[in-house]
C-alpha cells in the first residue's frame, strides 16, 4: 500500500504563528496565568498539549484578574481589546494577518459608503470579529441562495471569510452583481486554504481512499473532505490515527492524506506511521493470498 501526502496540508501561516506565540509566552511568562480567548485552534489534541504546558482556555467570562491573554488567529472585535487592556492584562495578538487584512478592508468599504457584504458564516468567530470593526453594519451571506435574497443596493463591497472555497466565493459574487450597480470585490481568502483545497482535489483523483486529519469542528477541515469527495467518495475526516479501521484498508493500493489548517505536523506524522505499520502487518497476508 502506497501512502501519498497532499502537496499542501496542515498548519496555515496564521495558526502556526498563533501556536508559536503561545509557546513563546510559556517561555517568557510561564510563572503567570496565560489564557486564550476561546480555543486557540480547532484541534483538541494540540489544545490538550498546550494545557499540559500551562495555557488554558478562558471559558465565558472566566478571565483572570492578572496575567496574559492570547488572542487566537480568528481575531476579536475591537471592544474586546479595549476591555482586556482596561483590566490591566497583557494582551498578545495572535490574529492571523489575513484576518487583520479582512478587518481593514471592511472598515475601508464601510468608510467609503459601500454596503458591506461578507461571504461566510455569521456565527464564526472570525466574522463576529470583523463585524465589530464596522458596528455590525453588514450583510452576511453563507450561500448563493442567501445572496440572491438580498435587496438591491447602490454599491456593494464584498469580502470573504478567509477559509471559504474560491468556487463558492465566485458564485456568491456573481449573485451579488445582480444586486447593485457597483460591486467592489476584495480578495481575502487565505492562500494556504486555497492551496490545501487545490492539493486535496488533485490528490483525490489519484488515490482509492483519503483521510483528512483535522478537528471535528474545524470548518476548513470539513471543507477539505467535501472537496476530496468530488473525486474520491471514500474520503473522510479523522482526528487521530486510532480512528483508522484496518478493515477499510483491504484492497487499497493508494491512500491519500491531507490535513486541516489547525493540524500540527506531529499529528500528521503519527497517522503516517500508523498507516505504515498497518501496511506492514497486512503485507504477509496479501503475499500469502
Amino acid at each position: 500500500m502506497e501512502i501519498v501526502l497532499a502537496e499542501s496540508l496542515g498548519f496555515c501561516m496564521g495558526v502556526k504563528r498563533a501556536v508559536d506565540m503561545a509557546y513563546r509566552a510559556i517561555e517568557r511568562f510561564g510563572d503567570q496565568q496565560i489564557v486564550t480567548l476561546g480555543p486557540l485552534i480547532h484541534n483538541s489534541q494540540e489544545i490538550e498539549r498546550l494545557a499540559n504546558d500551562g495555557i488554558r482556555e478562558a471559558v465565558g467570562d472566566a478571565i483572570p484578574a492578572q496575567g496574559t491573554v492570547l488572542i487566537r488567529a480568528h481575531g476579536v472585535p475591537p471592544e474586546t481589546y479595549e476591555d482586556l487592556k482596561a483590566r490591566g492584562l497583557r494582551v498578545l495578538d495572535g490574529t492571523c494577518p489575513y484576518v487583520h487584512y479582512s478587518q481593514r478592508k471592511a472598515m475601508e468599504l464601510h468608510r467609503d459608503g459601500y454596503t458591506v457584504v461578507v461571504a461566510g458564516d455569521k456565527n464564526h468567530p472570525e466574522i463576529r470579529g470583523i463585524l465589530g470593526y464596522i458596528n455590525n453594519q453588514a450583510q452576511v451571506v453563507k450561500t448563493v441562495e442567501e445572496a440572491k435574497e438580498l435587496p438591491r443596493f447602490a454599491r456593494i463591497g464584498v469580502i470573504a471569510q478567509t477559509t471559504i472555497s474560491p468556487q463558492k466565493y465566485e458564485a456568491i459574487i456573481a449573485a451579488l452583481r445582480e444586486k447593485a450597480d457597483e460591486v467592489k470585490v476584495c480578495e481575502t481568502i487565505c492562500d494556504a486554504t486555497e492551496e490545501n483545497q487545490r492539493a486535496v482535489r488533485q490528490l483525490s483523483g489519484e488515490v482509492d481512499l483519503l483521510f483528512v486529519i483535522g478537528g471535528r469542528h474545524s470548518a476548513n477541515s470539513n471543507k477539505l473532505v467535501d472537496a476530496a469527495r468530488e473525486k474520491c467518495p471514500r474520503a473522510r475526516l479523522i482526528e487521530t490515527a486510532d480512528e483508522i479501521d484496518p478493515a477499510e484498508l483491504r484492497g487499497i493500493q493508494r491512500v491519500g492524506i491531507s490535513a486541516g489548517a489547525s493540524t500540527p505536523d506531529w499529528m500528521i506524522q503519527r497517522v503516517v506511521e500508523h498507516l505504515q505499520a498497518l501496511a506492514r502487518d497486512n503485507a504477509p497476508a496479501q503475499a500469502a493470498a
